[in-house]
């Protein structure tokens, strides 16, 4: 008996059990992460005032930075790079807001024995090492400064940065003028900075976007074998490849450059056999004229008769003519 209630209890239990998981309730599905599109940065422009070509500083390799003419300076050497920034922004500034001329005249007329005495330690310090053209080195190290702060790209950021330094540098003291100096030199170079980095990104992407050059197909040269045995050509002859070997003595050159030719030598073009004696030549046939006859232009007179004991063979001597047959020269006609 205990056993059949033992049975039924754990038959309802069972049946519960699985009464109540049929009414729980299904787990959500689980949702994919969301997609998030990838946006492709816009390709970088060339920076206002640039052009193809343009030379700007390169970077020093040690950090990075712009080879501008501030680095690594001395004491006196950024007192006077900062009067020589503000003196360019004091004749340039005019065209892009203006008020500098005035802050700057000031400040040179106020600490112009200060300014002074840094500018001559400057120079001993160009002076020291002993060069001859020390001179001549240290003028083109000043246009350099001043074409750097001139250029037109940047001109109206570099002027929006020098009226606030030039309105500063008149507080400074003197003996606190070279910390102010590299402090300002760094604030006035960083809109150049800021350009040269935007022209080298917009550069480099798009060299490297170009399709590498390709060299030249190279060319197979085209060798001439030599000659064998018999096959020698004769002398004056051209090869199939033309190969023009210098001209013997007499030849003309082939840029019009005529030698005289070597005693005795013949034209390569032009045989010319001399006559033997007593011959008439090819081409030309000269007869005695007769008794008292006169050629146009010319009057030929018959040669004497010349002996010949041994005449060549095939050639007959010319006969000596007959007293009478003598050319005789015509009258003047009547006046």
């Amino acid at each position: 008996m205990m056993t059949v209630r033992a049975n039924l209890g754990w038959g309802l239990l069972g049946g519960m059990a699985i009464a109540l998981s049929g009414c729980a309730t299904a787990p959500a599905p689980v949702q994919p992460p969301a997609v998030v599109p990838t946006v492709t940065p816009p390709p970088p422009v060339m920076p206002a005032g640039g052009y193809i070509g343009m030379k700007i500083p390169p970077k020093r390799t040690t950090d990075g930075k712009y080879f501008t003419p501030n680095l690594d300076n001395t004491d006196q050497a950024a007192v006077w790079h900062l009067r020589n920034a503000l003196n360019v922004a004091a004749l340039g500034c005019d065209q892009a807001g203006g008020g500098v001329a005035e802050l700057y005249s000031a400040w040179v007329t106020t600490q112009a024995a200060a300014i002074d005495r840094y500018y001559k330690a400057y120079i001993r310090e160009w002076q020291a090492p002993g060069w001859w053209d020390w001179q001549r080195v240290y003028d083109d190290n000043q246009t350099r400064i001043y074409n750097f702060y001139a250029r037109p790209a940047v001109r109206q950021a570099f002027c929006a940065v020098a009226r606030e330094e030039v309105a500063k540098v008149g507080q400074v003291a003197e003996a606190d003028l070279p910390a102010f100096a590299r402090e300002s030199l760094l604030r006035l170079d960083r809109p150049f900075v800021e350009f040269f980095a935007a022209y080298d990104k917009w550069r480099d992407y798009y060299k490297a976007s170009l399709p590498p050059e390709e060299p030249p197909a190279a060319v197979a040269a085209v060798g001439v074998a030599a000659p064998v045995g018999g096959d020698m050509p004769a002398v004056g002859t051209a090869t199939p490849e033309t190969v023009i070997e210098a001209p013997a003595a007499g030849a003309a050159m082939a840029e019009g450059v005529i030698e005289a030719p070597a005693a005795g030598a013949v034209m390569p073009e032009t045989v010319i056999e001399a006559p033997a004696a007593g011959a008439v030549m090819p081409e030309t046939v000269i007869e005695a004229p007769a008794g008292g006859a006169s050629t146009p232009e010319t009057v030929v007179q018959a040669p004497p008769a010349v002996a010949t004991e041994n005449p060549p063979p095939d050639v007959e001597p010319l006969p000596a003519p007959p007293p009478g047959d003598a050319p005789v020269a015509a009258p003047a006609p009547p006046r």
